[in-house]
């Protein structure tokens, strides 16, 4: 999972917003949004609306399941939040059994890392993962 960093949600929408040569009008129509809405997210005076978040990242040509998209909704989230995109994964049968097994049998970070690799179905001399 990609580490979150210190780039607040409203500069790092706004940067990939203008790095992909859209304007806030344009953008805020392509994905819905009030323009002024828009504008107080980027300026952090209002979070994103969660509806938005997805549609926002896929307008940006973000990839569903690479560390620009894993980023984009870290940022988003406030400190107690489950992020966005893993509220429907969450839901599946296994998935808190699995993340309670990870906690109880105190996986280390290294550990946890070994075992999305290998989901990922990533060869031994691999040293990078998601």
């Amino acid at each position: 999972m990609a580490e979150r960093n210190n780039e607040p949600f409203g500069n790092r929408l706004k940067r990939i917003r203008l790095e992909n040569g859209y304007g806030l009008r344009r953008f805020a129509n392509l994905i819905e949004m009030k323009a002024s809405n828009l504008c107080d997210v980027e300026h952090g005076r209002r979070p994103m609306p969660q509806e938005y978040l997805e549609p926002a990242a896929e307008a940006l040509g973000l990839e569903r399941g690479t560390a620009e998209w894993e980023q984009f909704f870290e940022s988003a989230r406030k400190d107690d939040e489950v992020p966005a995109d893993l509220r429907k994964v969450i839901q599946r049968p296994f998935i808190p059994a699995l993340l309670r097994t990870i906690d109880n049998v105190q996986l280390s970070d290294n550990q946890i890392r070994a075992l999305i690799h290998d989901i990922q179905g990533g060869t031994p001399q691999d040293n990078e993962c998601t």
